[in-house]
């Protein structure tokens, strides 16, 4: 019976799965603890999705999630994408319009404009196409590729995985036009926000100095988000949770 190996590499020096991915992207990775102005952050050429990019991992995040920047050139569109993660996409700036379909389904598209808020559904394919011919269209997205790539760390299963999520999305073609559902809670169940900094707004006396809240659930994911008003030269209650909260 052979001996068992024991590994001499440190603990610290072993890359997650998810760092190697990073690394196999070739794009710039962003680490730290904020981002001064991502409508300015330089981006450089990312070949999967035929655009350019930059991945952020923030400190505190502790690789529970992440986020990109992507730009759409002038006139152009990104490459179809699937995967296994979820995210949250926000318009930074221009119009456009994303297809969403899966293999062998009808294909449906709706168009975004800056301030725009939605989630492609778990595992569809989806291209966002650029509205302008002269500028470039910029998102900002926050994923859950780090979690699903650790605990798997198979790329090959992450991105080439045909199972449809039809409990999430069956090629309904109200999808992104619905209205959306209400809870309690402040809480509005929807798969489309046309501008996120126009939203109405619901009073939460108790969060202090007369703010306002409404939580986001989107596309019937884990990932979710909110969207807070405060008044001019009022404090926000203090809190705390767990990683992964991108301001």
């Amino acid at each position: 019976m052979a001996k068992p190996q024991i590994s001499t590499t440190p603990i610290a020096e072993k890359k997650s799965s998810y760092r190697k991915w990073i690394e196999s992207e070739n794009i710039p990775l962003m680490e730290g603890f904020f981002i001064e102005d991502i409508k300015k952050v330089p981006l450089q050429p990312w070949q999967r999705k035929g655009g350019l990019g930059v991945r952020i991992c923030l400190e505190g995040t502790g690789e529970t999630n992440d986020a990109y920047i992507c730009e759409i050139p002038p006139g152009k569109s990104l490459e179809p994408q699937r995967h296994l993660f979820e995210e949250l996409i926000y318009i930074v700036s221009r119009r456009g319009a994303t297809t969403i379909w899966n293999d062998g389904e009808p294909k449906h598209t709706f168009e975004w404009q800056e301030g725009s808020l939605f989630s492609p559904p778990l595992n569809t394919w989806h291209q966002h196409f650029n509205g302008s011919g002269s500028q470039p269209a910029r998102y900002l997205a926050v994923t859950s590729a780090p979690i699903m790539i650790n605990l798997i760390h198979n790329l090959d299963f992450i991105f080439n995985c045909n199972y449809a999520f039809k409990d999430r999305y069956d090629s309904q073609d109200d999808y992104f036009t619905a209205e959306g559902t209400w809870f309690a809670g402040r809480v509005w169940e929807t798969n489309f926000v046309s501008d996120v900094k126009n939203m109405n707004l619901i009073e939460w006396k108790e969060r202090g100095a007369g703010g306002s809240q409404v939580r986001l659930q989107l596309s019937e994911n884990t990932l979710c988000g909110h969207v807070s008003e405060f008044p001019v030269g009022t404090y926000k209650k203090a809190h705390y949770h767990g990683p992964g909260a991108h301001v």
